[in-house]
């Protein structure tokens, strides 16, 4: 199968980063999706998928460094609603994250 270049199916949503952890709604539905990421700010951010009580953790969740554009899998077994969370050492800017497929 040929990889296929990533294409938008939502809206992008965005979180100012910092220190404590925030969160966003990504999609109201679950399934096989994909994720673009995109850490606009000045430092390492971390980022963990869930529902709407995910906490993202620094330094243990899945790290995403600065200028850096990341395409992951979510997880088929999240059904319902998709939340990120996202937390930086500081405040660092924003973080972009669009619902799609391919990579």
């Amino acid at each position: 199968m040929t990889p296929r270049p990533f294409s938008p199916s939502g809206n992008t949503v965005n979180l100012s980063i910092s220190s404590t952890s925030q969160r966003v709604l990504a999609s109201q539905q679950g399934g096989v999706q994909q994720l673009r990421i995109y850490n606009d700010g000045t430092a390492t951010v971390w980022v963990k998928l869930g529902d709407a009580t995910v906490t993202a953790v620094s330094s243990t969740d899945y790290p995403i460094p600065s200028g850096a554009i990341e395409v992951i899998t979510i997880n088929p077994a999240l059904i319902g609603p998709i939340y990120i969370a996202g937390i930086a050492a500081g405040s660092t800017g924003s973080i972009y994250f669009t619902i799609g497929a391919g990579i």
